[in-house]
């Protein structure tokens, strides 16, 4: 079934919202069960139960984090959202990184997103300290 421009909207913000707030059970509910993500930094497509099985460990390395800025664009079927990722490490290191997602939609649910960030300033997002290559293990998730 086709989705309004609201209800896209509606289905974005809900997605960011619960990302940022770390509720990894929410996000299952908006993944649809064939969804694909794919992340620019890392060159490939994941499932999104691989995804969310990632995203704890992800979320360890801050103390907080914020998806602010956001600027949402619908096209029948799905978004593109500008936003800045803000972010607090437990090391007291604090980043942002630009970013831009194109998702899916289907039937109220995420049925694919592509994300595009700076590679460049991804390592340094990872680990804290401005500079530092990504391990191996960061470069897994």
């Amino acid at each position: 079934m086709s989705m309004t421009d609201g209800e896209i909207r509606e289905l974005c913000n809900r997605f960011f919202d619960a990302y940022q707030d770390r509720r990894v059970d929410q996000l299952a509910e908006l993944y649809a069960p064939d969804c694909i993500v794919w992340h620019n930094v890392f060159g490939r497509d994941t499932t999104g139960a691989q995804n969310l099985a990632a995203l704890p460990a992800s979320y360890e390395g801050q103390r907080r984090r914020t998806y602010n800025d956001r600027v949402i664009n619908t096209f029948e079927g799905g978004f593109v959202i500008q936003y800045t990722l803000h972010g607090v490490q437990h090391s007291g290191h604090q980043g942002a990184l630009w970013i831009c997602i194109v998702g899916l939609c289907r039937d109220g649910r995420i049925t694919r997103i592509d994300e595009y960030m700076d590679s460049g300033k991804f390592p340094a997002w990872r680990s804290g300290r401005p500079g530092k290559d990504a391990t191996a293990e960061e470069s897994r998730l």
